[in-house]
């Protein structure tokens, strides 16, 4: 069973990071999918870490820099991942994408482009949580 929890949480999170790059949106219909795989290991570190990975996103949304579809793909991530796993993967997106944003801007800079207010975030989120889900 935990084969078939990884294989939907992997497919889902690449699928989703594909389709936000693309369209800059994110389909419920994963965010469920991934939410349904966590059910395979419920516990209440599930619940806590769905609190955990979505409280962030939640925070974000309202200074404008994120939408619900993050939040709900952070917090189903998180329902899978489990609070230790969901607080590691975390990490790993906060360094991933400030690692990103920090080369792309400074690339943008010295050809002279404009930096882009924003950027799709399920890429990274997807960065962060599928390394802490198999490596924790």
């Amino acid at each position: 069973m935990l084969t078939l929890q990884a294989v939907i949480l992997t497919a889902g999170m690449i699928g989703a990071a594909v389709y936000d790059i693309r369209n800059r949106l994110v389909d419920d219909r994963v965010c469920w999918l991934i939410a349904l795989a966590g059910l395979v290991t419920i516990s209440p570190a599930s619940f806590c870490g769905a609190v955990v990975a979505g409280l962030p996103f939640y925070l974000g949304s309202g200074f404008g820099k994120n939408g619900a579809g993050d939040i709900w793909l952070a917090a189903s991530a998180g329902f899978v991942l489990g609070i230790q796993r969901t607080i590691a993967g975390l990490t790993l997106f906060v360094v991933v994408y400030s690692i990103f944003v920090a080369l792309y801007s400074l690339f943008l800079w010295c050809i002279h482009r404009p930096i882009p207010k924003s950027y799709p975030l399920v890429p990274f989120i997807t960065a962060g949580f599928l390394p802490a889900y198999f490596l924790i």
